[in-house]
């Protein structure tokens, strides 16, 4: 008696019976410039986004010797100092300790809460409170850490600082990305600073030396 015939498998739509072979999962490139283009893109990002601070010029800007042209800040004329916007030049003599301010954040708060928004005010909480609050002129920290600690995203904590610093009330002269050190020295200026248009700032990336 013949054997009955094996009936194929049904074949099921969308379904090869050739299987390709997993892929390997792709091995990414440590790269110790990543962090950095990150950082200076998030930076050109958050420039970008807030046009208003470069281009439109408000009363209160004005106030606070802001958003001037070149023209116009390198007069000496008295709003710059009744707003307490100090030259360039005098930068560094103006930032003490706290020993030698008599100010609190409250009275910073007070002073300027009609310009500063809230995430912007959180910033210069917890730099002041790193700063003249300790009795140092810096503070050493990273973005995410920064941004964990006043309470913000780190993408909103970015474009705080990038206002802040088109504003004049900080200034970030370093940035490391090394293998033992990874971060930003962050200044903080209770009057806002005219700064050089071209920030200088120094990077450092790699082996140390």
């Amino acid at each position: 008696m013949a054997e009955p015939k094996i009936k194929p498998q049904r074949r099921v739509a969308g379904k090869s019976k050739f299987r390709l072979p997993d892929r390997q999962p792709r091995v990414s490139e440590i790269n110790p410039l990543r962090e950095l283009l990150q950082e200076a893109k998030a930076q050109e990002e958050a420039l970008a986004a807030t046009p208003t601070l470069q281009t439109r010029t408000t009363p209160v800007k004005r106030t606070a010797g802001v958003g001037q042209s070149s023209s116009t800040t390198s007069r000496n004329t008295p709003a710059p100092k009744i707003a307490g916007v100090v030259r360039s030049d005098a930068v560094q003599r103006s930032h003490k300790s706290s020993k030698d301010i008599s100010t609190s954040f409250a009275d910073f708060s007070k002073r300027w809460s009609p310009i500063l928004r809230s995430g912007q005010m959180s910033v210069c909480r917890i730099l002041f409170e790193m700063t003249y609050e300790v009795g140092e002129k810096e503070y050493f920290t990273s973005m995410p850490k920064l941004a964990a600690a006043a309470g913000l995203k780190e993408r909103q904590c970015y474009n705080v600082v990038a206002q802040l610093e088109q504003l004049g009330f900080i200034e970030r002269p370093e940035i490391f990305n090394t293998p033992t050190k990874k971060g930003t020295i962050f200044r903080l200026y209770l009057s806002p600073q005219e700064f050089p248009d071209e920030p200088n700032r120094r990077y450092h990336i790699g082996e140390e030396d």
